[in-house]
């Protein structure tokens, strides 16, 4: 008759099997049945579920960072009502989703060359990390219900404390951990990637689908063969191996799991934990105190015996003692929860030669870290279910740790950035994964680029300029380059480069105004835009701040005659006195123009062809009369009539061009400041532009210290 076991004794049992004698695949996993809700149902009643976990900057922080986010993952633990274990895994994708998930996308333009070139460098870089090989970080919650109806209301009500537990992970603006449910297709499919790891399928699990063809899910989940040694075990031509941790260090140290998983295969780190009664607990130490007390006796007895009456028990003994009577003492005064804990550790390699040398290097690295790994001898099918995130424990070497101990055994490393659509920025040093980073999904989408000169600032900067070019099609790339770096790069992208360099005669009016779709209302935007550009470019001109009554003449100005082109404009496209008089009103109304012909220009050239120009300005304050008005125009005469009216003329660049650089190189020391206004006028009428037709602007200034400078 067995002896029945106490709580503690309970949580060392190893779970039993599905099936304890193995006849075929099929047999192999302990998994009784699957739910739609992605909810496994285990043997003796228990239930398990799957979460992902997002990693957190860990690997990068100060040391004292590091200490409170291990202090928050221990509260974390303690907010565990179940038993858990979390596993990092390196997983290999198939190629296809290598390629889609990693490299550039084809828009079947002419820019695919550039784009095949960049996949070429991408694909060569990421050979020497790690190819096709993804870290995720797993939760498994497992529980004990009548049924399945009953498992799902537990997890449903156990979820969101847990939830928000990993999410407060975070300190200092460190983003927490966040814990997403997987789902059955999901959970099923990264099964199946396993167990037919070294055979090329591109199967694809779908629950409805296999429930409608009346499918065995048993049959999915089986490898096409398996056969298991006392030391090894061999899976589709595959060789795998799994270990436990047999000796734990005397001083546990944060970065245990990060040097295990570093090995460049397929594998796992699995850290099992089963919550103890606390009474429980206390009863197998009072135990232990006890059966230490008898050994000390029976040695003081046996020293007696050999009339040796004043040797003490040895030293080891009453050390041990102590210990016990301290631990029992903290037990009763902390408030903290204990787990019996097995760490396990699963490689998999393409023949026996690989598995040695994989073997040898994650020796080397438990060495490191004071470890000591040793198979699962005999058990390495019960090892591969335990190891696997299936909530499973057929194999158990329990050790003792406290939350707070338990928490050293820390999964996060550093948090990756793989954005789907992203641009490739290169290896992540801490995880060896690829960086790839989406802009347009950041909240800021701003970025700055600093270093130190000759570190590669601009070529990095140019490499992510033609990578925003050939994956985003639709998008304006602006630069301003005061050293004129980047006419090479806009060669090979078609671009337009404007030089303000009156010898090259690039001309930009920044007077265009674009009135396609513009009612009265936007009208008086547009003026109130180009007012305030007219004021601050003649506050630069008179380097002082203009009074009020300057400002009240220039805006007069400018509204007559953007008012008065506005009108023009209506008519040379087709419409009559009657229908303007709704678009403006009467005194800003202009009959010399009726007569026009209505044009056959495009908006676009109607834009560069009517446009007012600074002269239009400068006319119409010599036209108000006034002394002020005459000597604001007097301050204009340079930029219009005069030796810098290099701005003083029609558009004749493409500013629709995809792909613009501003090359300020030829600029002359005394036209510089009036240049840098009218470009970043162009620059946010651009924007603006794009804006209303929803086209993202990516506006890049090489030097912007430089830039700042000449305009403060």
């Amino acid at each position: 008759m067995q002896m029945p076991k106490s709580k503690y004794e309970q949580t060392k049992q190893n779970d039993e099997p599905r099936v304890k004698e193995v006849l075929s695949v099929q047999d192999v996993c302990s998994v009784v049945s699957i739910d739609e809700s992605g909810i496994f149902e285990l043997p003796d009643k228990r239930f398990s579920k799957l979460y992902t976990l997002s990693d957190i900057n860990f690997a990068g922080v100060t040391d004292e960072e590091q200490k409170s986010i291990i202090i928050n993952f221990s509260k974390v633990l303690k907010a565990i009502p179940c038993r858990f274990s979390y596993a990092v895994a390196n997983e290999y994708v198939d190629e296809r989703q290598f390629h889609e998930k990693l490299l550039y996308r084809y828009h079947k333009n002419k820019y695919d060359e550039l784009t095949r070139n960049y996949n070429r460098i991408i694909a060569d870089k990421v050979k020497d990390a790690k190819q096709g090989l993804y870290q995720t970080i797993y939760l498994t919650l497992t529980i004990t219900a009548e049924d399945m109806t009953d498992a799902k209301s537990t997890f449903r009500s156990m979820e969101s404390a847990i939830r928000s537990a990993f999410v407060g992970i975070g300190v200092n603006g460190i983003q927490g951990s966040v814990m997403k449910s997987v789902g059955i297709d999901e959970r099923m499919q990264l099964l199946f990637n396993l167990t037919h790891a070294g055979l090329s399928s591109r199967y694809k699990f779908s629950f409805e689908d296999e429930i409608a063809a009346r499918h065995d899910w048993l049959n999915v989940l089986s490898p096409a063969s398996l056969c298991f040694e006392n030391e090894k075990f061999t899976m589709n031509g595959q060789v795998g191996k799994v270990f436990f941790v047999e000796e734990y260090p005397k001083s546990l140290e944060s970065d245990i799991i990060a040097a295990l998983t570093k090995i460049n295969c397929t594998n796992y780190v699995a850290v099992n934990s089963e919550l103890l009664d606390i009474s429980g607990f206390k009863q197998e130490i009072a135990r232990k105190y006890m059966a230490v007390g008898m050994k000390i006796e029976n040695e003081k007895q046996r020293n007696r015996n050999n009339n040796d009456y004043l040797a003490d028990a040895s030293a080891k003994l009453l050390n041990e003692k102590e210990k016990l009577d301290e631990f029992s003492k903290q037990l009763d005064t902390d408030d903290d929860h204990y787990f019996n804990t097995t760490m396990l550790v699963l490689v998999l390699a393409k023949d026996d030669a690989e598995l040695a040398m994989i073997e040898e290097k994650l020796m080397n690295a438990a060495s490191l870290k004071s470890i000591k790994l040793k198979s699962c001898f005999g058990k390495q099918r019960e090892g591969l279910n335990s190891v696997l995130p299936l909530g499973i424990q057929e194999f158990k070497r329990v050790t003792n740790l406290s939350s707070s101990c338990l928490a050293m055994l820390m999964p996060f490393k550093t948090q990756e950035l793989n954005d789907e659509e992203g641009v490739y920025y290169g290896i992540n040093q801490l995880s060896q994964n690829v960086i790839k980073a989406n802009k347009k999904s950041l909240k800021n989408h701003n970025g700055l680029f600093l270093g130190q000169s000759g570190s590669g600032k601009s070529v990095f900067a140019k490499s992510e300029i033609l990578s925003m070019f050939i994956n985003f099609p639709d998008d304006q790339i602006i630069i301003v380059a005061p050293q004129n770096e980047y006419s090479e790069i806009a060669a090979v992208a078609d671009g337009t480069v404007i030089s303000f360099d009156s010898s090259k005669e690039f001309f930009i009016n920044p007077m265009d105004v674009n009135f396609d779709g513009v009612d009265y209302g936007k009208l008086r935007e547009i003026i109130a835009d180009k007012a305030d550009f007219i004021l601050t470019l003649l506050s630069s001109c008179l380097k002082r701040d203009m009074t009020a009554e300057e400002q009240g003449i220039v805006d007069s100005v400018i509204e007559k005659v953007y008012s008065e082109n506005y009108a023009m404009r209506k008519r040379l496209n087709g419409i009559g006195k009657e229908d303007a008089e709704f678009e403006i009103p009467a005194y800003m109304r202009n009959d010399s123009v009726i007569n026009l012909k209505a044009t056959e220009l495009s908006n676009e050239e109607q834009i560069r062809a009517y446009s007012p120009t600074l002269q239009d300005v400068y006319q119409g304050l010599l036209d108000e009369g006034s002394p002020v008005a005459v000597h604001l125009a007097a301050a204009m005469e340079i930029f219009v009539n005069g030796s810098l009216n290099l701005f003083n003329h029609r558009t004749n660049v493409d500013l629709g061009n995809r792909f613009i650089v501003f090359d300020l190189s030829g600029l002359k020391e005394n036209i510089r400041v009036t240049a840098m206004l009218i470009m970043m006028e162009t620059v946010r009428s651009s924007i603006k532009e794009n804006s209303q037709k929803n086209r993202w602007t990516h506006l890049y200034i090489d030097e912007f210290h430089g830039a700042r400078r000449s305009v403060a």
